[in-house]
């Protein structure tokens, strides 16, 4: 099969940093290859999958309109990342990775990423995200400290909350996804009450970084639709101390983590790392099916199903849902 994947803007395939959803569209391609299918990206010049084909976007995002002028006649669908295309005169799916306002809807060849996620915006198809496991490192030490990985400015990801989780456990806690100060700054100065912010980073040194940390403190406060950092986490084996919300109870397991809307509780399981198991963690994501090879089957299916004209009604969001609305949180 011949797989177009479509995703505007000026961020590259895979990131250098930040980009939830470029990233997962990499993984997707490079699963999708190794499944033995042809992929063409429709992307950021600067895109780079080993494999598939780039067909650039202007660099001036307000020219990027005809892009369908890029997709090759060969091809069999076209994969389009949180927007439709419903004059696409090719066959096409919708991921879609947010929460939108309420009333919103959906053409009908539209794929979420959970059950919950699916379930809030009145469909039932999802696709859990996965990853490539050989990109991180799985290590048996561990070191005297945790992680927060997410938009820390953000106020539904709970920074302030994953704070006071780490201080009341008595860990540092090394924040991913702070704002980057200028030269640097914000990974030489040292831990501030407790905290030592690394700014937004990737590759390497966010891969050392988990290979090395005892756990991922992850107390969102909104319906969290599918968040990569999870499944990061897992597979470097750490465990994941989180709220009960959005896509977290299908992703965290018994044995790879504890949610809970308190505070303490999640401090408990901080100080306890020998209640989990490192292999157990890694095995969610290897065993489990959130590799980016079972992703890609499943998009796969996805892809059949339309190509036989096989859909579901079209889904919409409930008029009452708030999409940054903040859930319960008892610091």
């Amino acid at each position: 099969m011949h797989v177009v994947l479509y995703k505007p803007g000026i961020i590259p395939i895979p990131p250098l940093t930040y980009g939830g959803a470029e990233r997962v569209i990499g993984w997707l391609a490079k699963g999708l290859i190794e499944l033995g299918h042809r992929v063409t990206l429709i992307a950021n010049g600067r895109s780079h999958v080993p494999g598939a084909e780039v067909r650039a976007l202007s660099a001036d995002e307000r020219n990027q309109r005809d892009w369908r002028k890029l997709i090759p006649e060969s091809a069999d669908i076209v994969q389009l990342f949180n927007e439709c295309a419903p004059d696409l005169k090719k066959p096409f799916l919708v991921r879609f990775g947010g929460n939108p306002p309420p009333g919103t809807r959906f053409h009908p060849n539209t794929v979420f990423v959970s059950a919950r996620h699916a379930a809030l915006h009145g469909s039932r198809r999802f696709i859990l995200n996965g990853l490539a496991p050989a990109e991180y490192t799985f290590s048996e030490k561990r070191e005297d400290y945790a992680i927060f990985l997410a938009k820390a400015r953000w106020r539904v990801k709970n920074f302030t909350g994953a704070v006071a989780v780490a201080r009341r456990a008595g860990l540092e806690l090394r924040v991913l996804g702070s704002r980057n100060w200028p030269f640097g700054l914000q990974k030489r100065l040292p831990p501030v009450r407790g905290v030592r912010y690394y700014g937004t980073i990737g590759g390497a040194e966010k891969r050392e970084l988990l290979a090395h940390a005892r756990c991922l403190i992850f107390p969102v406060r909104w319906e969290e639709p599918g968040a990569n950092a999870l499944n990061e986490a897992l597979v470097s084996g750490c465990y994941v101390a989180g709220t009960p919300y959005g896509c977290l109870p299908e992703i965290v397991t018994p044995g790879t983590g504890v949610l809970s809307a308190k505070a303490d509780e999640l401090a408990d399981a901080v100080r306890n790392p020998q209640r989990f198991s490192l292999a157990a963690c890694r095995d969610r994501v290897t065993r489990g099916g959130l590799t980016h090879h079972e992703m890609a089957r499943k998009y796969v299916a996805c892809y059949e199903r339309i190509l036989l004209d096989k859909n579901e009604p079209a889904p919409a969001t409930p008029p009452d849902f708030v999409p940054d609305r903040l859930l319960p949180w008892s610091s």
